[in-house]
């Protein structure tokens, strides 16, 4: 049953691992852009901030976006190795029983 577990575990969250995009410097950056554009859009014309509060602004905002394309990446790999640890178990575990029936 464990080996089952962890081989279907394996297989669904590799193959999510596998379909993870990676991200380029201009995705980034455009990513960044918009979430800016938009963020100054909701503040309204008297909270608008200057020159340095919004680069202080783009930055907080691109350490946004690297941290939650970090956590989807970190959440996937932390499922497959937990399938990973319940197939090397479930394989223990079948061959410790069949040493056993010998």
């Amino acid at each position: 049953m464990l080996l089952a577990l962890g081989v279907g575990l394996c297989s669904y969250y590799g193959y999510d691992w596998w379909q993870l995009p990676s991200y380029s410097e201009a995705d980034l950056k455009a990513s960044v852009e918009l979430n800016l554009r938009l963020e100054l859009q909701q503040r309204g014309p008297h909270l608008q901030p200057n020159e340095a509060g919004v680069g202080r602004l783009r930055e907080m905002i691109r350490q946004e976006v690297q941290s939650e394309i970090n956590r989807e990446r970190e959440k996937i790999q932390l499922r497959f190795g937990i399938g990973v640890i319940a197939l090397v178990l479930g394989a223990g575990n079948l061959a410790a029983s069949r040493m056993m029936s010998l």
